[in-house]
């Protein structure tokens, strides 16, 4: 059976069942036509932290603290920084983790992934990328050194609303954005270091495990 946006739909509809303040930041998300990972993603990343049990994780990409408080709320020892380059967003996302009584244990900082992950020296047993698709390459060769052995790292919207498998129907000002996304898939496949696998899940989801040495 093909994956379809039947069952896309389905999979969303029985993954959507938002908490406060979730469910709020999630509408304030939707009216602002902010992009938050998917429902069926929410779920996904909540299962694998409950199975991994990452004490620290990186996130690239916070936007307004929809994905890093899914994470936080998964486990609750773990700790994570988030790194989000646009002021506005990563102040609304601040409060955001406030209202969820999570400041504590999710750190933001404010400024380009590309400027920050060189500074960065603290290991990490996840990373999760949600941000500038045209740039996935350039985060993931900063992102290695410092994931753990054993470590996750995931990537969203890998599949780019589909255009990455199918670039029939794909408009000119994205090509370059599809083309980049599908020369890092293949980076991902070819990385001796990881095992990786593509989840069809929301707009398509990267899985990779770092071996252990």
């Amino acid at each position: 059976m093909n994956y379809s946006s039947l069952d896309s739909n389905f999979i969303r509809k029985i993954s959507s069942d938002f908490n406060y303040p979730l469910k709020d930041i999630k509408e304030f998300a939707d009216s602002m036509y902010i992009p938050i990972i998917k429902p069926e993603v929410a779920s996904f990343l909540n299962f694998i932290i409950k199975l991994k049990k990452p004490e620290n994780i990186l996130e690239i990409g916070t936007a307004i603290g929809f994905s890093a408080i899914i994470m936080a709320n998964a486990y609750e020892i773990s700790n994570i920084i988030t790194i989000e380059k646009d002021i506005e967003r990563a102040e609304i996302a601040k409060d955001n983790f406030k209202r969820a009584g999570l400041s504590k244990r999710i750190e933001i900082i404010c400024g380009d992934a590309n400027d920050v992950l060189p500074n960065l020296n603290k290991k990490y047993d996840l990373i999760f990328i949600d941000a500038s698709k045209g740039h996935y390459k350039e985060f993931y060769q900063k992102s290695m050194r410092i994931l753990n052995d054993g470590g996750l790292f995931i990537c969203d919207n890998i599949l780019y609303k589909g255009y990455v498998v199918n670039e029939k129907n794909v408009k000119h000002k994205r090509r370059t954005i599809v083309y980049r996304m599908r020369e890092f898939i293949e980076t991902l496949k070819s990385d001796n270091s990881l095992i990786t696998t593509i989840v069809p899940l929301g707009d398509g989801l990267s899985l990779s495990i770092k071996e252990e040495k």
